[in-house]
């Protein structure tokens, strides 16, 4: 459940980047078509640098919800104690390791 909910907060932060990125994509249509003779040059700075925040904005949140703890398992993979789910594995990887000629011993 913890990767889940890194995975869903994660999942979030793209979100809001994708709807921040497509209004500033419409804010940057309106600023060039507004302005055709580059007559706005000292605002125009903060179209480039917005794209460098928001990159730095993913880098963040990456840092924030990958960051070292005190309990480094919580995001390990489980292992069930279901003996079937191991056998079945067990025996897809007979039938693949026979696909490609190689001998289990």
């Amino acid at each position: 459940m913890a990767k889940l909910e890194l995975y869903r907060k994660f999942t979030n932060a793209l979100a809001v980047s994708v709807l921040l990125s497509v209004a500033w994509i419409g804010y940057e249509l309106y600023f060039n078509a507004s302005d055709p003779l580059n007559e706005l040059w000292r605002r125009a700075w903060a179209i480039p640098a917005f794209w460098t925040l928001l990159a730095f904005f993913l880098l963040v949140v990456i840092c924030i919800l990958l960051a070292p703890s005190h309990n480094p398992t919580r995001y390990a993979y489980e292992t069930g104690d279901d003996e079937e789910e191991a056998i079945s594995l067990t025996g897809a990887g007979v039938i693949v390791a026979e696909r490609f000629g190689i001998q289990i011993r």
